[in-house]
């Protein structure tokens, strides 16, 4: 899921002003349909805005639209202007308390879904604001390919859910009718031609409409009316949630020899995990990464797995040639668990605190590395590589 997040959401930066920056995408579990630009590029989205969205052209509009706050530095003004200075520090300082649990999920949605939004809800963007991030966001979904006639259909949708009260996204983000009109008036026609949707959002969207699903086994009995790959892929996915993977799997592997989609064969390879059917996991997870080396998804789940069945080194190995396409924080987390059950714990602490680097924690990575120097036994070569990295980091926090 973040996977798919965070390419979309790159492929738009990569079209804004802001290319040269280093933003970061993540999903908060929350029904509320929200989304919202915090400190140092961050972008936080709502699974409930996931789920609501209809098509690649929706979501995408609301990502390049909280995009343009943040090139156009709308948050970083507000801020200047309260004279509220403090707020990145006390972020951080939240964000170790709760991270210092390791639940690094449970952190960012606390962090962002309650701190940044109380930040925004005081710091409302201005209407001047919002019809700028609109305007750029429209030429963003254009020039990454996407239609952007869906931010029209997204704020039609929000306005005609308006009378509830209840939509947290509009209290951050002020919307009328005009607004919407100024939105559609700035459409080409050339524009509408474009995609509106893709096979990518299809899974991504049925798979949180799943993984949220108050009650999944509601769609697991369901019979499906209108065989589709999406609808069998829910079916599916509802199974392995509620802990019957075994009637996944019949239902995975047709679909899984019809069609070469990597999120249908991911599935399959969950159902046999989850039917502690190892042996097939792992040697579907083998011909994924063949078939998709580099791409992120697969080197997760086939280095956990060969984690979890005590094949550490195996694991290692193939995270750290992931690192040559992708040096993301998830791998370094990733790795810390291999590292760690291999024995090696103070590589494994050096992966945390390379982890918590690429998600801003500062503080927290520097904690890391001191006690990997702490370890008996380390190499020469090994102090001297975490010595430089708190040399470095020591100078970006102090000024030094």
């Amino acid at each position: 899921m973040i996977y798919y997040l965070q390419s979309l959401g790159q492929r738009l930066v990569t079209r804004s002003d802001a290319a040269g920056n280093r933003f970061r995408f993540f999903i908060i579990r929350s029904s509320a349909i929200n989304a919202f630009a915090g400190p140092d590029a961050h972008i936080g989205i709502n699974s409930g805005l996931l789920i609501e969205s209809e098509n690649e052209s929706q979501l995408a509009s609301v990502i390049a639209h909280e995009i343009s706050h943040v090139s156009q530095r709308h948050l970083a003004r507000a801020i200047d202007k309260s004279g509220n200075s403090g707020i990145a520090t006390f972020a951080t300082i939240l964000a170790a308390i709760l991270l210092g649990s390791q639940n690094s999920q449970a952190g960012q949605a606390v962090l962002f879904g309650g701190l940044a939004g109380a930040q925004q809800a005081s710091l409302n963007f201005t209407r001047n604001n919002e019809y700028e991030a609109d305007r750029i966001g429209i030429g963003i979904l254009a020039d990454a390919g996407i239609n952007p006639e869906g931010m029209v259909e997204f704020f039609e949708t929000l306005l005609a859910q308006s009378g509830s009260g209840g939509i947290e996204y509009l209290r951050t983000h002020p919307l009328n009718t005009n607004r919407v009109s100024e939105a559609k008036n700035r459409l080409k026609k050339s524009q509408l031609n474009l995609p509106r949707d893709s096979k990518d959002f299809r899974f991504a969207h049925a798979r949180m409409s799943i993984l949220t699903h108050t009650h999944p086994e509601i769609v697991a009995d369901k019979v499906i009316t209108q065989p589709g790959i999406i609808n069998s892929y829910s079916k599916a996915l509802a199974y392995i949630k509620i802990n019957e993977p075994a009637k996944a799997i019949p239902i995975l592997k047709p679909l899984s020899d019809r069609n070469k989609h990597p999120w249908i064969k991911l599935a399959l390879a969950e159902a046999y995990n989850a039917n502690d059917q190892q042996k097939e996991a792992l040697a579907l997870y083998q011909k994924l990464a063949k078939f998709y080396p580099g791409f992120l998804p697969v080197t997760l789940a086939y280095a956990e797995t060969l984690t979890a069945n005590r094949q550490p080194q195996k694991s290692i190995a193939l995270l750290k040639h992931q690192l040559q396409f992708d040096d993301n924080a998830v791998i370094h987390k990733a790795l810390a668990h291999a590292y760690y059950q291999n024995g090696q714990i103070s590589a494994a602490l050096e992966s945390t605190g390379n982890q918590y680097i690429r998600q801003g924690y500062v503080e927290l990575a520097l904690q890391q590395y001191n006690n990997a120097l702490d370890q008996p036994n380390i190499n020469v070569t090994t102090r001297q590589r975490l010595e430089t990295k708190k040399k470095e980091l020591n100078a970006v926090t102090h000024g030094e």
